[in-house]
């Protein structure tokens, strides 16, 4: 998939919201058999400040904010939880809302976005990665963090998201001034072979030293994903580069 490219074909989108289903459904399942009300205030070691009902209730809004993009043209409003509602089943609802929603639009409906094409198929692509680093977020507090899969075509396009969709929002929004040069991603395969090359946007076109060598970034595509998202390591950077890295701001 080319740097920052939504799943556009009817087939490719398809495909996307089956595994956006998919993602739901492990994630609701999990909190199903391990979470009950007195579990809900287990801290999350990977959002600081967080508690496990916290973690729930988030990705359920931001399921609920996704679905209520499609077909407007500005930001919609955040849809609380009921006060009376059910922690699990609200997830639960929020999730099936979400897929459903999608799959009646299409890739090329008119959706309000983050970034890049206002159309359906950037929401099932992001919301594809937000359950993903939620369940990793999950598992972790429940201690289960070891059994966190992701596909590696996966990672390699939640990579691609970092780096070319939430990194250029941060610098236009203000919320960072970017690297002071470039980072190359070295992205390793699981069965040999070359390694995926990715090298971050440079920050300040401007500036005679935007395209500066920063060092380099080496490992797995899930790796480095979840790197990026400051849940492990960045493998193999330097000390120096990682701190770099964070204090960019690449995400929110």
């Amino acid at each position: 998939m080319p740097e920052n490219q939504n799943p556009t074909s009817p087939e490719a989108f398809a495909e996307a919201v089956d595994r956006l289903e998919s993602l739901t459904r492990t994630f609701a399942e999990e909190i199903d058999q391990a979470v009950d009300e007195a579990m809900l205030g287990k801290p999350v070691p990977t959002c600081p400040g967080w508690r496990l009902g916290d973690l729930i209730d988030h990705l359920a809004g931001i399921h609920r904010w996704a679905a209520a993009s499609l077909g407007v043209e500005h930001a919609p409003a955040e849809t609380p939880r009921p006060p009376d509602a059910d922690l699990v089943r609200w997830y639960r609802a929020s999730a099936e809302h979400l897929v459903e929603a999608l799959r009646a639009a299409g890739p090329g409906a008119p959706a309000w976005t983050l970034w890049g094409d206002r159309v359906a198929a950037f929401w099932v692509r992001r919301q594809v990665h937000e359950t993903a680093i939620h369940t990793f977020d999950l598992l972790t507090a429940l201690r289960l963090g070891d059994e966190w899969d992701l596909d590696e075509d996966l990672a390699l396009d939640g990579i691609r998201e970092v780096l070319f969709g939430f990194y250029p929002r941060q610098v236009r929004l203000g919320r960072t001034r970017g690297l002071p040069g470039v980072v190359r991603f070295e992205v390793t395969h699981d069965g040999g072979g070359p390694a995926t090359v990715l090298v971050s946007p440079v920050a300040e076109p401007d500036n005679p030293e935007a395209e500066t060598p920063l060092g380099t970034v080496t490992g797995p595509a899930a790796e480095i994903y979840l790197g990026l998202w400051g849940r492990r390591p960045l493998p193999g950077a330097t000390e120096e580069l990682a701190a770099m890295i964070r204090a960019a701001k690449l995400i929110p």
